[in-house]
């Protein structure tokens, strides 16, 4: 161990108790997006978890800075510009009794630390602030700007990098701790789109999904049948495993309630769809209004049985970021308007224009409109950047593993800006809990992130 990794892990050692207490406090604000309020541009609860971050930083002896409530900045130094990208809203906790804890306290067990935002990306996030004070306390003065930049709006839409893009400029090079070891240097377009169209449901209702960027854990649709129409059409499907429904007599008629598994939508084979079985459901039950199930055999007809596109005609791969993937993420009918909220990820050699105007076609096929659509073009650093070598050889000297680069589905921060990668925080073989009840991580890599993030910056920095 060289010199500054072994006074780097001392100082770490000594306020590793304040960490946790830090993550602590974190954990307990459910910052999940709310009513936008004055300097509060997506609730109250992201405001409270931006300004404890803040807080933190000033504590530390750092500068910091609230822009407006989208974001807020974190710096230490001066000179070209090393961006840290983190964020602190979180996704919905989801199904509550998947959850074995309250989601927003902070839980221990065997080794783990559990909570909603633990390992996206509340933890990560204070690993690169009290790594970067334990250089500070070391007596380390870099030679560049170190530039934590922490976003409230990441989960949802990223009005605050759109913010910050206007207002701000960006970092000569970033990292971002919202990922995997060691380097992701490639990640998948991202579409999320909002169709609708009117249907005559007379007397039905259907709430259905957390958020467009999950797989279903709970649909429910309020139909004018009888319990025994509706049980029939539950009896009659072939339900996959994980999933479950209950039928009861509520409004004047009959609600269907279907149970599956949270899953981030950028890997949705590991959840189980809530919205995909409650149409199953309703396509099949006869005292269902029939236009309503007409709508219902066409989404299952757009989306198919497997989360692949190929029902869109958008079906495809390749060698640097895998297969293409779909998540009906959402469903509503209220009013005689049905709105369906989908989310693609597309492969990064792959035109995702060319994408989005073929799935806004097979919807158009069926009567639907776009009303609303966004974005995220592909993530694509060449592997032979000093940048990404220098994390890489941080990575092995920390971790003692072998590096290595890797692509994913998910959206991170670190297509927010040119020469920006995604390094960690989550490690090779670890479980994977980001967006799934009982999110957690082991208590011994939020230490060891933060001496790795520490590392980090001491290098590119220096």
């Amino acid at each position: 161990m060289d010199g500054v990794l072994k006074a780097l892990t001392a100082q770490v050692d000594a306020h590793i108790d304040a960490l946790f207490a830090s993550l602590n406090e974190q954990i307990a604000i459910p910052s999940v997006e709310g009513t936008p309020a004055p300097g509060a541009p997506f609730g109250s609860a992201v405001a409270q978890a931006l300004e404890h971050i803040l807080g933190l930083g000033a504590q530390m002896g750092f500068c910091v800075k609230n822009h407006d409530g989208y974001v807020g900045t974190i710096e230490w130094g001066e000179g070209e510009v090393l961006g840290i990208l983190s964020h602190v809203d979180v996704v919905p906790p989801g199904d509550l009794s998947a959850w074995n804890s309250d989601p927003f306290t902070l839980t221990e067990k065997d080794g783990f630390l559990q909570g909603r935002g633990v390992a996206d990306d509340k933890g990560p996030l204070l690993s690169c602030l009290y790594g970067m004070y334990a250089l500070k306390q070391m007596g380390f003065v870099p030679k560049k700007q170190v530039r934590v930049i922490i976003g409230t709006n990441e989960e949802t839409g990223w009005g605050c990098m759109d913010y910050y893009k206007k207002h701000l400029d960006p970092p000569a090079y970033s990292f971002s701790p919202d990922g995997m070891y060691t380097v992701v240097n490639r990640e998948k377009g991202i579409l999320g789109a909002d169709f609708a169209k009117e249907i005559e449901g007379a007397g039905a209702c259907i709430q259905a999904g957390e958020a467009g960027n999950l797989v279903p854990a709970g649909a429910a649709a309020w139909l004018p049948c009888t319990a025994a129409q509706a049980q029939a059409a539950v009896t009659a499907y072939s339900a996959p495993e994980g999933m479950r429904f209950t039928v009861s007599e509520e409004r004047e008629g009959t609600c269907i309630r279907c149970k599956g598994r949270n899953a981030p939508s950028h890997s949705p084979a590991r959840g189980v769809s809530a919205i995909q079985g409650l149409l199953h459901v309703i396509a099949g039950c006869e005292g269902a209004p029939g236009a309503l199930r007409d709508a219902a055999g066409e989404l299952l007809g757009l989306m198919g049985e497997q989360p692949d596109g190929a029902a869109m005609g958008i079906r495809c791969a390749d060698d640097v970021s895998g297969e293409l993937t779909t998540n009906l993420g959402m469903l509503s009918l209220n009013d005689g308007m049905l709105t369906a909220k989908l989310d693609v990820r597309a492969p990064v050699t792959v035109s995702l224009d060319d994408v989005a105007a073929k799935v806004k076609d097979a919807f158009a096929g069926q009567g639907y409109h776009c009303a609303g659509e966004h974005l995220k073009h592909p993530l694509y650093v060449p592997a032979d950047s000093s940048f990404i070598q220098t994390l890489c050889r941080v990575y092995e000297t920390v971790a003692g593993e072998e590096a290595v680069l890797s692509a994913i589905g998910g959206g991170t921060y670190a297509r927010a800006f040119p020469n920006c990668v995604c390094f960690g925080s989550v490690y090779p073989k670890e479980e994977l809990t980001v967006h799934s009840p009982n999110e957690r991580t082991l208590r011994a890599n939020i230490i060891k992130n933060t001496i790795m993030y520490g590392y980090a910056i001491h290098e590119l920095t220096d």
